[in-house]
């Protein structure tokens, strides 16, 4: 099977997790599901060749681990920032376009290792990381991770906007 299609195939499964983790009621199970993606997707991005994007994935899974376990603090999340930034940098093989992984994962890492953040927070971050996945996707040839991460970014804007909705008729 053409490695192409095999990483489409791979993308899609996972996307497709990440849209089950977009309308997930909490934040343990939100970060569940994104570690599945993650996985898939990684290994996606290394069959494409963008190894940026590998990295990410593993930082992501690792950060999103220990978030699960509560194990998270404001120097937790610096180390996170610092190490997407200085591994995505180092296995960078797409130029500018393999920075929009390094930001989606630094913009998911500000929200998810904070103990104070809320599902709508972090659902509005997820939906930020998965546009900037858009645009690198389509760099590296992942065709289904374009359409997905494009689903994904609107599933994750809309349950933010409709939790912030129904915490407003709740309030009332």
């Amino acid at each position: 099977m053409n490695r192409v299609v095999l990483a489409n195939i791979l993308t899609v499964i996972g996307e497709l997790t990440l849209f089950v983790a977009s309308s997930r009621p909490n934040k343990k199970q939100i970060l569940f599901f994104q570690i599945i993606c993650m996985a898939l997707t990684s290994v996606s991005s290394f069959l494409l060749k963008g190894y940026s994007g590998v990295v990410m994935g593993v930082v992501g899974i690792l950060r999103n681990v220990l978030s699960m376990r509560n194990i998270a603090s404001r120097y937790l999340s610096y180390l996170f920032i610092g190490m997407a930034i200085v591994f995505g940098t180092l296995f960078n093989n797409n130029g500018l376009i393999g920075y929009l992984s390094i930001l989606a994962n630094v913009i998911q890492s500000l929200f998810i290792l904070s103990r104070k953040t809320s599902t709508t927070q972090i659902r509005f971050a997820c939906g930020f990381a998965s546009t900037c996945w858009v645009v690198y996707n389509y760099a590296i040839r992942s065709y289904a991770g374009v359409f997905f991460s494009g689903i994904n970014a609107s599933s994750y804007f809309y349950h933010a906007f409709k939790e912030i909705r129904d915490n407003k008729k709740g309030g009332q």
